[in-house]
């Protein structure tokens, strides 16, 4: 049986699209934030250690820059703690003549807290976390990441 050049090409022309629909749809997403008025700028990771426990709080900083105010970047800061514990987490970062200041408290086993402040293009964001009922409180600066 004989397959005529055109037939080839067309198959082979249907592969590739087939190929190339399956590779963008597994890709990674877009480094957009919540819309196209922020521009993902990349994340600083670390951990925190209060007191003297062995465990330690662990976050991640994802900051975006917004296109529609030139001087603003925005944080989504995650912070996770793998035990049990009530505790609580506080970012504050400069804007303008003040600061932006966000908190949340959470009580349980495996828990995570999300805050997200807006500041200043260059602003340092302060992160506390304080711990129940040992009363006790660490606080790490989490830079900006720098453009590109």
């Amino acid at each position: 049986m004989r397959i005529n050049e055109g037939t080839k090409v067309k198959r082979r022309a249907a592969v590739l699209l087939g190929t190339a629909v399956l590779a963008s749809t597994l890709a990674a997403p877009t480094a957009f934030a919540d819309g196209p008025s922020e521009i993902y700028l990349g994340k600083v990771s670390g951990t925190i250690k209060v007191g003297g426990f062995p465990t330690k709080y662990t976050y991640v900083d994802k900051q975006y820059r917004s296109t529609s105010m030139p001087n603003l970047r925005k944080h989504s800061i995650r912070i996770t703690f793998p035990g049990c514990a009530t505790w609580r987490a506080r970012a504050a970062v400069k804007w303008g003549a003040t600061y932006d200041t966000e908190q949340s408290t959470t009580t349980g086993c495996h828990k995570s807290i999300l805050l997200t402040p807006v500041g200043d293009m260059n602003a340092n964001v302060t992160l506390a976390v304080h711990q129940d009922p040992a009363d006790m409180s660490a606080t790490v600066v989490i830079k900006p990441v720098r453009s590109r």
